[in-house]
Parts: C-alpha cells; sequence; structure tokens
C-alpha cells in the first residue's frame, strides 16, 4: 500500500533534496506537487539564461522558451522524473557539455557496463547474474534496435558538442531506465527485455532488473576481457606511475589535477632515477579540472627534459572520455612540447562553452549545471582535437585485453 508521508526533516529527502515542508514522500521516494514544479521550472527558465554566458549559442530564445511552455503544459500528466529527464532535455538543447541536468541519486540503473566499439554496443562488464550477457552485442531494448535507441537519447546528450562525446555518454543513459521510459524506450521502470548477440550469432533476451549501485558497486563485477591492460589496472586510484624496464618507458596514469606538482615531481624522480627512453601521460580517463596547473608544474618539467621533450620519446594518451580541462590541457600539450597525441578523437570541441558553476532548484533540489565561460583553444573551429596517431578501440582488442595505443607508442622508434 502507498503511504504518503509530510517531509519535514532534510535527513529524510537524502542529499539532493532540500527540506520542504509540503513535500511528500511515496515508497520512500519525495514526491512534489505539481505547483511545485511549475515554480521550480520557472527558476529553471528565468535563472538558466541568466546565469549561463551565453545560452542561446545553438538555439534560439524562442526554441528555448517553447520548449519550456510544452513543458509546463505537460507538467500536470508526468511522473517526477520524466519532469526532470525533459528539463535535461532542455539543457541538451542548449548545445555545451558543461550545460546540464544532474540525474539525482534517486534514479536507478541497469547493472550493465556497456561501450561502443564502432557501431556495436556490448556489454563489457556485468554481475554475474548476467554472465551469458558479458561479452555480448546489444540488439535491442525493448522493441528498439539499439539503433533507434541510439537516435531517441541524442535528445538527452548536448547537441553542439561532437560524436565521440555521444559515444562516451550515450551508452551511461541507455543504463538508466528513468531515462529511457520518458523516451517511450521502454514501458517499465523497474525492468526491462534486452535483446544480445553473442560472438556466435545467437540473438537471447534477458530481464534486466533496475538497481541502485553504489560508487564501487561495480568493481567485482565480471568482465569481457581476458585481462586488463596497463591503463585499465587500479582503477581506484586517480594518479599513478610506473616504470616499464624492458621498453625503458615511464607510464604516468593521469586521471585527476590534485596534487599534480606534488606528482609531477615525484614521476620526473622516477625517469632520472632510471634509463628511460619515453614517457607516456596518459589522459584517456581525465575528465576535468584546473588545466591551468599543467602549464604551471607538468609542463615546465617537460621542458627541463629535452632528452625527453623530442619527437617520438614523449607521448600524450586521449580519447573519448578525455574531456574539459584535460581537453584543454591535451591542447596545451601539443602545443608547448614535443608529445605526439595518441588514440581517439577528444570528446569535446575545442573552442566551446566550459567552466560550469551550478544551481539547486528551489523545491526539489535538483542541480543543473550551466556554462560561464568561452575558451577558444584551438585557431581553427573544428568539432574535436584530432591525436597525431588515430588509433580506435575495438572489440577484438578489448576482448583479448590487448591496448592498441601503448603496442604502437611501444613499437614506434623501437
Amino acid at each position: 500500500m502507498r503511504e504518503l508521508v509530510v517531509i519535514t526533516l532534510v535527513a529524510l529527502l537524502g542529499a539532493w533534496l532540500p527540506s520542504i515542508c509540503d513535500a511528500q514522500r511515496a515508497n520512500g521516494v519525495a514526491v512534489f506537487t505539481k505547483d511545485q514544479w511549475r515554480q521550480d521550472l520557472q527558476y529553471f527558465a528565468r535563472e538558466l539564461p541568466r546565469r549561463h554566458a551565453n545560452a542561446f549559442h545553438s538555439i534560439t530564445r524562442e526554441q528555448f522558451e517553447r520548449a519550456v511552455a510544452d513543458l509546463d503544459a505537460a507538467i500536470p500528466s508526468l511522473q517526477d522524473h520524466e519532469i526532470i529527464v525533459r528539463m535535461l532535455q532542455i539543457t541538451a538543447s542548449v548545445g555545451d557539455a558543461h550545460t546540464y541536468v544532474h540525474l539525482p541519486d534517486t534514479f536507478r540503473r541497469y547493472p550493465l557496463a556497456l561501450y561502443w566499439f564502432g557501431n556495436e554496443l556490448r556489454v563489457i562488464r556485468a554481475p554475474a547474474d548476467y554472465t551469458d550477457a558479458v561479452g555480448a552485442r546489444v540488439v535491442k531494448i525493448g522493441d528498439l534496435n539499439i539503433g533507434d535507441v541510439q537516435k531517441r537519447l541524442l535528445s538527452v546528450i548536448s547537441q553542439a558538442e561532437n560524436d565521440w562525446f555521444i559515444l562516451n555518454n550515450s551508452p551511461g543513459y541507455m543504463s538508466r531506465p528513468e531515462v529511457l521510459q520518458t523516451l517511450g524506450v521502454i514501458r517499465d521502470v523497474n525492468h526491462a527485455a534486452f535483446t544480445f548477440e553473442n560472438d556466435k550469432g545467437e540473438q537471447f533476451v534477458r530481464d534486466v532488473s533496475a538497481v541502485t549501485l553504489t560508487p564501487t558497486a561495480t568493481l567485482n563485477w565480471l568482465s569481457a576481457a581476458k585481462g586488463e591492460p596497463l591503463f585499465r589496472q587500479r582503477p581506484t586510484e586517480q594518479f599513478w606511475f610506473t616504470y616499464l624496464p624492458d621498453p625503458q618507458t615511464v607510464y604516468v596514469n593521469f586521471k585527476t589535477y590534485n596534487s599534480l606538482s606534488e606528482n609531477t615531481k615525484k614521476f620526473f624522480q622516477l625517469v632520472d632515477a632510471n634509463p628511460t627512453k619515453k614517457l607516456v601521460i596518459d589522459m584517456r580517463q581525465n575528465t576535468g579540472g584546473d588545466y591551468t596547473k599543467v602549464r604551471e608544474y607538468l609542463i615546465p618539467a617537460i621542458k627541463q627534459h629535452s632528452a625527453i621533450n623530442q619527437k617520438g620519446r614523449l607521448f600524450v594518451i586521449v580519447g573519448r572520455r578525455t574531456f574539459s580541462a584535460a581537453m584543454n590541457s591535451a591542447v596545451d600539450l601539443k602545443k608547448e612540447t614535443n608529445a605526439i597525441l595518441v588514440g581517439e578523437p577528444i570528446g569535446e570541441r575545442p573552442n566551446s562553452y566550459q567552466e560550469n558553476d551550478e544551481m539547486k532548484l528551489p523545491n526539489s533540489g535538483v542541480l543543473v549545471s550551466y556554462s560561464t565561460k568561452y575558451y577558444k583553444f584551438l585557431d581553427e573551429d573544428v568539432p574535436a582535437v584530432m591525436p597525431d596517431k588515430r588509433i580506435d578501440p575495438t572489440w577484438t582488442d578489448y576482448k583479448a585485453g590487448r591496448d592498441a595505443v601503448m603496442d604502437w607508442i611501444l613499437s614506434e622508434n623501437k
């Protein structure tokens, strides 16, 4: 039986919801009145254009206001999660990756880690309950082919970024039942029928239940790879490095800018203490931070090591997940040092609106990010930073546990 209880304490609502004396709960989830949602939408529609550096760089004010009016009219017929996803669609139309609605913690996930290899979407990790799906290709969700699902998801993904941004972000939304239900892909947010195809060409259907995942819940999932290449090892460490004796290479896994000054000193001590032919700085998993730290600490340190700062000896690895400050730093390293960029094109436009701030909607507490500055990092306005040596991930390499990027770097000028 559904019991509605008046909410009066923040602790009962969870971290993402404020104290609202007239908000209610249903089965432990906060429920807001339609008037409260309309107030939030009015706040959203007023404050986003006011706070954003230029909210109408990709759409017109008229288009924005029309979308807001359409959502306002639809609110009486929508569930809370549908209203949130509809607001996410509006922020996606603004067009830059730093402007979006944060999906609240109450939104659940399907326990499947998905990844695009070309035009194939594969399950790269999953719990033991879905062993048969690990490594399989996703063919359908519900009654829709995966290509049609991808087309619908484009409405919630920032629409003026690039193809690699979409490749990186669409798999995450495909595992979000509230998003899929709002877009008409599935009917029931509690579970969905996924159609898979294994490497033998055999198709099968699994009913996948939605779950609430903790940040560490996926660490013990089964992997489709026979082994983990170097860059996917030590997943919880945000900055680490090691010396590879045989190729005489120092490898640096650079995920965070925290303590970059100290970390730079430490890994160059490793460079200096060993015969080092190559330095590899891997930014494939770096999603941003303070890009000025690379200019202040990393680039000067590289320039001080003239034997390393040479073509064929210094490499920076980038990819679809390289984002925000990491994209900026990759461009800086390309311009200011003799680094060779290797990997996929970067998943963000080099000239774009960034430097996000956040606002909280007054009733629901839903967070909305918005861009506050425009950056131009390349003279030419191109969709993506292209690597000097492009190497796209393949399913064959992933399954075998190979890293084609590192293989190429270690074989170059051997």
